[in-house]
């Protein structure tokens, strides 16, 4: 009998598994959000209580051994990502994995090579590619709105203090071992995956300069600064800069491509979209989704239920995360050469 239902697990209670996976999975048609599990328990009891769920886990593997859980989120801190992922790919249990996949390519590796021997589902949660500006952005390129793409600019600044509130200075996302290179390097997976899929190519060079500088005021946290260029096999041009060395009012997040017929889209945040052509009017769209709709998450683990009823491989794979992780280890290298 074909399976019509998803049971759905979520370890990790940070942010985006709590905020994003949760109500998406309670909501998306054919998944069953059946379980959560977190270190602290009580965080676990009260989200459950929220989502009404009766099954309440501490530890991942308790979630995992659940009969009722069929595909696991992982959304706990990266250094754990390869050890929770593995453990439920073993068990026969898909994998919707947020980013990176690991702090390291070996690691990751090895998760995607795990999945592959187990016949389950791997997709790496890369929501960007569902976000709807972004998903606008490649529809009007593939209609030949800005000619083909020959250049793209993507700007991420992120003010210092919500760094510092979200990832203390003692917190595992600046210990490089544990996230693979600080915020700079898990904060541009995401990027780097738009970009090679608005592309349609493959990174063949990189350039790139790093600077940190610490703020005390601020109990230490790094404000990073990160400035790359990168050549794409098809000849396009990208520049990437990610900060965390600003105030509120200057966090952006951008993206702009231009085109071989001058034309050039802007997309900024999650909701706007501006195309610039050769008409005095220029052309925009205001996307009012709402909650992980607007994030792109509602419809990327939409597709990921989608993915496993229909058993077919989903548009995101484990090797999309790796060439983005391949990408971002080479650009933070910048940074280890000035330590």
């Amino acid at each position: 009998m074909k399976k019509t239902e998803v049971g759905v697990g979520v370890v990790g209670l940070g942010f985006v598994g709590e905020k994003a996976h949760l109500p998406a999975f309670r909501s998306v048609k054919g998944s069953r959000l059946v379980a959560v599990a977190d270190i602290d328990l009580e965080r676990a009891k009260r989200a459950a209580e929220k989502f009404r769920l009766t099954s309440v886990y501490a530890s991942h593997k308790d979630l995992i051994k659940d009969p009722n859980v069929d595909a696991v989120v992982v959304s706990v801190p990266t250094f754990l990502h390869r050890q929770i992922a593995v453990y439920a790919i073993r068990a026969g249990k898909h994998v919707l994995c947020e980013m990176p996949l690991a702090p390291n390519l070996r690691e990751a590796q090895e998760i995607v090579e795990e999945a592959k021997r187990a016949g389950v589902v791997l997709m790496p949660s890369l929501n960007f590619r569902f976000t709807p500006n972004y998903v606008r952005t490649k529809e009007l390129i593939e209609k030949g709105a800005i000619g083909t793409p020959t250049a793209a600019f993507y700007r991420e600044f992120i003010a210092a203090e919500v760094l510092a509130q979200q990832w203390p200075p003692n917190s595992w996302a600046w210990d490089e071992a544990k996230s693979g290179g600080g915020p700079a390097f898990t904060l541009s997976v995401w990027s780097i995956d738009l970009l090679r899929w608005i592309l349609e190519s493959e990174v063949v060079d990189i350039s790139s300069a790093y600077n940190d500088v610490v703020l005390n005021e601020l109990g230490g946290t790094r404000g990073y600064a990160s400035l790359s260029v990168l050549q794409f096999s098809n000849g396009a041009v990208a520049a990437l800069q990610f900060s965390g060395l600003v105030r509120h009012a200057m966090s952006t997040s951008e993206l702009e491509i231009l085109g071989s017929n001058t034309n050039s889209i802007l997309a900024e945040g999650n909701d706007h979209l501006t195309l610039y052509g050769s008409n005095p009017e220029k052309q925009e769209w205001i996307f009012r989704e709402t909650g992980p709709r607007v994030w792109g998450h509602y419809q990327a683990d939409e597709h990921f239920v989608r993915s496993i009823l229909e058993n077919r491989r989903p548009v995101i794979t484990g090797e999309d995360a790796m060439k983005a992780q391949e990408t971002a280890t080479k650009i933070i290298t910048a940074k280890r050469k000035r330590s």
